[in-house]
């Protein structure tokens, strides 16, 4: 694994950090290529951008530390800064990002749903660079397997999942999806129904191959508990949705 990257002088870039920078910056060129779609300038999409990428970044870091990494943030409060070392819950910056972003939107008076389907290409890639960080920094890996693509990662006994690389799969393949689905929406929010469920989906199945702790007496990691969520609230609005901002015809892209 290559948790660094390269060092000029006392400077480390981290191959973690560096993916993130990747992801964002390629979700953002996605979100400003689909801005006027909408019209909405895209230098506006961008400050929206960079508004939820800070919730993301808070709301992801502060998932890492109530759910794995409690007591070293006790012992050094400042490492909650140093972010591109690792240390990211996806689904805490999900969320995070989630709220930064409505907080904007509604400042702005746009339509949450429109933007939150360009989201749905937008949020996958990044999502998916973000994996490939985690790869290379050798975090997030699988139980034990004997697959032929099972991966000896530094430290570890017996080759593993790589399942930093099946969640990649995943968050590319829903980026690429929902790019092709779009022209093909009836409704506004529906391509980003479909990533919730989706990645609800995805996520809870790729749990199976990892070592997360299982929670309230069951045999489910918080990811799985929220995956679920997630699949379940696409569920119950897409009804909804369907009827209340359906298309007279799909939107001409």
């Amino acid at each position: 694994m290559y948790p660094v990257l390269f060092e000029i002088g006392s400077l480390k870039v981290y191959t973690y950090g560096l993916m993130m920078a990747v992801g964002i910056l390629a979700g953002i060129i996605v979100a400003r290529k689909f801005a006027p779609q909408i019209g909405i300038d895209p230098e506006k999409i961008t400050d929206l951008a960079m508004f939820a990428v800070l919730g993301g970044l808070l709301g992801s870091y502060v998932n890492y530390i109530i759910s794995y990494d409690w007591s070293e943030f006790k012992a050094d409060p400042l490492s909650v800064l140093r972010f591109w070392q690792g240390g990211l819950v996806f689904l805490g910056g999900l969320i995070g990002g989630l709220i930064f972003a409505i907080i904007f939107i509604r400042r702005q008076k746009w339509s949450f749903w429109e933007i939150a389907d360009i989201c749905a290409i937008a949020v996958p890639l990044a999502y998916g660079f973000g994996r490939i960080g985690c790869f290379f920094a050798g975090c997030c890996y699988g139980e034990v397997c004997e697959l032929p693509w099972a991966i000896t990662f530094p430290g570890l006994a017996g080759a593993r999942h790589p399942t930093q690389l099946y969640s990649m799969l995943l968050g590319f393949g829903l980026a690429a999806f929902a790019y092709f689905y779009r022209p093909k929406r009836r409704f506004a929010g529906q391509g980003f129904l479909f990533y919730l469920f989706f990645y609800g989906l995805g996520r809870g199945i790729i749990e199976l191959f990892r070592l997360e702790p299982k929670v309230f007496g069951t045999q489910l990691s918080v990811a799985q508990f929220t995956g679920i969520f997630l699949m379940l609230a696409a569920i119950v609005l897409y009804p909804i949705l369907r009827k209340r901002n359906k298309y007279a015809s799909p939107p001409v892209e």
